[in-house]
């Protein structure tokens, strides 16, 4: 990134971002969104020039990393926790606590449901991930707005914030879309604003998706793949959410055999445009989760940036980090590079450990719970002993520094990863894309797995892919939808621990596979509805 727009070096936004969320509460009332800034400061008033207008950016860019622009006690969102509510730690809880690769431990709110999947539409944790969704997707909107209105529309930089800007709300939207179905979220661009409509009709919100995917894969006002400077979008990061909606659309549609197809291979063109360019994987697994994981760029497509000095929150890589030791444990919070203040909170089950049938050479088994021969247990759901943890997140850098003191990570959260890329493609071959080949495929797989020093592959199945990615892509926001879409969520085909809150698991509703829209939502906007198997339930 440049120095402007760096936020390791950032001085936080001020006047211009400011009026930007001020002119976001009247595009999103229903989320109870206020100002950063009492002063009433109109867009005009400071919008006056270009920097202003990548001031706006960099907050479209912050609002995915912290709660809030004055550090990790103020929040942009009203009503809602600064430290659940910061985006990827409501992303962690849709995608890992209802998993069989996550629990929480605390008798925080409602947190212990996520996992035994018996939420309600008034889940407190449900409400964070919707109102942080729709607030990026309304910031990243007035900007386009501003811009596009703006006396400076045709220079070159503001047609690439503008490009930037599309690219991350596409991102909020993919999100949404995933994790509460297209059906009955509202649906607003730049020319319209969340609080004054409804769903988009039909199918038009999947295609909407693919079109603006194609058309910021068409200009050239976004930087090539592999070509922006680190923590900024660039047309890889297209690439990824061009696979991540392509792949799930036969699920989101309800599709499948040959009206899947088209979908598994344009998935398959985007997954083959990433491993084109990133031809080969960061040789060292455990690199990519530490604090100067900013260096693995030859995999990491998008990192959402953390700076202990700069990007303070209870959220993000501050939480994964937190979370897996308690309080009073100077000795792991010294291998993690952090103090002794740790929370005790999240676990993996007996489940999921048992993935890991190479323990002693599997790089990717960063696991916790005393010796190698320790019970895979999760006996006591309440209790953070009763289980294994993972520290495959740590403020250590790659030399065993610690960067910036041992309270707040300098850790960036990797949204993407070019190693995901290479199982997309896998799965493409095997669900049936005409443009991928049994060779190309297994070479892509056996790259993951060489990786983690694991030979080369025998059981070319599904069901060995979603292990596969299990033990690869832990804990980064993914396997919620992966269960889903192998059909390994609901009903009782694949049971965890806890799963529907019993400790061997049990059948839970297919109804579960979206979230409800929350019902402070529904209750603000009449246009919106309400998924399947939520409309009577509380």
């Amino acid at each position: 990134m440049t120095e402007e727009m760096n936020m390791k070096h950032f001085i936080y936004i001020l006047a211009a971002a400011a009026a930007l969320s001020l002119s976001a509460v009247s595009c999103i009332k229903d989320l109870e969104v206020e100002p950063v800034d009492d002063d009433v400061v109109l867009p005009s008033d400071v919008l006056t020039g270009v920097e202003a207008y990548e001031q706006v950016l960099a907050k479209c860019y912050l609002g995915l990393a912290v709660s809030g622009s004055n550090g990790e006690d103020s929040g942009d969102v009203d009503g809602i926790d600064n430290g659940f509510g910061q985006y990827i730690r409501a992303l962690f809880y849709m995608e890992e606590l209802p998993s069989d690769e996550a629990h929480c431990v605390w008798n925080d709110k409602t947190v212990r449901e996520l996992h035994y999947m018996t939420w309600t539409r008034s889940d407190v944790f449900v409400r964070a991930m919707f109102s942080r969704g729709y607030f990026q997707v309304s910031m990243c909107n007035e900007l386009i707005r501003q811009a596009e209105a703006s006396e400076f529309k045709d220079n070159d930089k503001i047609q690439q914030y503008i490009a930037e800007a599309k690219a991350l709300r596409l991102l909020s939207y993919y999100h949404l879309v995933d994790i509460f179905g297209y059906e009955h979220i509202p649906f607003a661009t730049e020319a319209t604003s969340v609080g004054s409509v409804g769903p988009a009709p039909n199918l038009d919100l999947i295609s909407w998706m693919n079109d603006q995917v194609d058309e910021l894969l068409a200009t050239n006002k976004l930087a090539e793949i592999r070509s922006a400077e680190y923590g900024r979008v660039d047309k890889g990061f297209v690439q990824m959410l061009k696979a991540k909606i392509n792949l799930n659309a036969p699920v989101y549609l309800g599709i499948s055999g040959a009206e899947a197809t088209p979908y598994y291979t344009r998935a398959a063109e985007a997954c083959k445009a990433i491993i084109n360019a990133y031809p080969t994987l960061h040789d060292d697994y455990q690199e990519l989760f530490m604090a100067d994981n900013d260096l693995c760029n030859d995999e990491i497509i998008f990192g959402v940036e953390a700076a202990a000095g700069v990007t303070q929150t209870w959220g993000c890589t501050q939480f994964l980090v937190r979370a897996v030791y308690e309080s009073g444990d100077a000795v792991t919070g010294e291998l993690l590079g952090m103090n002794d203040a740790g929370w005790g909170g999240v676990v993996v089950t007996p489940t999921f450990l048992a993935k890991f049938t190479d323990r002693d050479n599997d790089a990717r088994f960063i696991f916790s719970g005393g010796p190698k021969d320790y019970p895979d247990t999760m006996l006591d759901p309440e209790s953070f002993t009763s289980a294994w943890t993972t520290h495959k997140f740590t403020n250590r850098a790659s030399t065993g520094n610690i960067y910036a003191g041992a309270t707040f990570v300098d850790t960036d959260f990797p949204l993407f990863r070019s190693a995901d890329a290479y199982l997309m493609l896998a799965e493409c071959q095997i669900r049936g894309a005409s443009n991928v080949s049994d060779s190309e495929a297994r070479a892509a797989w056996n790259a993951v797995r060489n990786r983690a020093g694991l030979g080369n592959l025998t059981d070319y199945s599904l069901d060995a892919l979603l292990d596969e990615r299990a033990r690869e892509l832990y804990w980064e926001c993914h396997r919620r939808s992966d269960l889903i879409r192998f059909g390994r969520y609901t009903g009782g085909s694949y049971l965890w621990n806890w799963k529907g809150r019993a400790y061997e698991g049990v059948a839970v509703s297919d109804h579960l596979s979206r979230f409800p829209i929350p019902d402070a939502e529904t209750n603000s906007n009449s246009l919106l509805g309400q998924n399947p198997g939520y409309v009577d339930a509380q």
